[in-house]
């Protein structure tokens, strides 16, 4: 049976493209490839960093519709896939979230931020297992550390924090790096475990 892990957020420009994109790519060092990348944003991301720095063991597959996205999770032999969900398209996010297994969030600290999570929280179908990642974070920062524990407060789980000074974000046709690698390994295990954790290890400010 296929895990389907969403990457998710009503905003754009949080991170999202990169976490999908590196999940792939974590998938597939930690030996639980290969794996199908859905890209589901009609702005085609994901696609156009996979087409410009292919990663080995990586499948990709447009599916800018509800229709056609709900066909691509559902085509293929691989055991994982992760679907790089649209921002602003609810009825593609909605078709994408019905049959998510996961969900990931990704998210930056402060201004409108919060309120887009909430948003994209109660989209999800009660029950899925989903927690936050925040991208492009300061490590060591008050604002950092308010968000993580404001998060915190509320129940929702912290499934990683991606520090901001690892060359993660370069973006479409920049190869992976390995310590993005690593970071999106630690959330990858948060997606597939029964029980997440309540805060994923906060890298340090050196």
């Amino acid at each position: 049976m296929r895990t389907v892990i969403a990457v998710t957020n009503v905003k754009g420009g949080v991170g999202k493209t990169t976490s999908a994109v590196y999940l792939a790519g974590a998938i597939v060092r930690s030996g639980r490839g290969p794996v199908l990348l859905v890209d589901a944003d009609p702005q085609a991301s994901s696609s156009e960093w996979i087409e410009q720095a292919p990663v080995p063991g990586v499948r990709l597959v447009e599916a800018p519709t509800p229709r056609m996205v709900v066909r691509a999770m559902d085509a293929g032999k691989e055991r994982i896939a992760i679907v790089d969900s649209p921002p602003g398209d609810e009825k593609t996010v909605r078709a994408v979230l019905e049959r998510a297994d996961s969900v990931v969030i990704p998210t930056r600290v402060g201004g409108p931020e919060p309120s887009r999570v909430r948003a994209t929280l109660e989209m999800l179908v009660p029950g899925t297992r989903h927690g936050i990642v925040v991208c492009a974070a300061r490590a060591g920062t008050r604002d950092l550390e308010e968000t993580l524990s404001g998060w915190e407060a509320e129940g929702e789980a912290i499934w990683g924090v991606v520090p901001e000074r690892v060359a993660i974000a370069t973006g479409s046709g920049a190869a992976l790096s390995v310590v993005g690698l690593v970071h999106y390994e630690n959330v990858l295990i948060q997606a597939l475990e029964q029980r997440p954790r309540r805060r994923a290890p906060v890298p340090s400010g050196r």
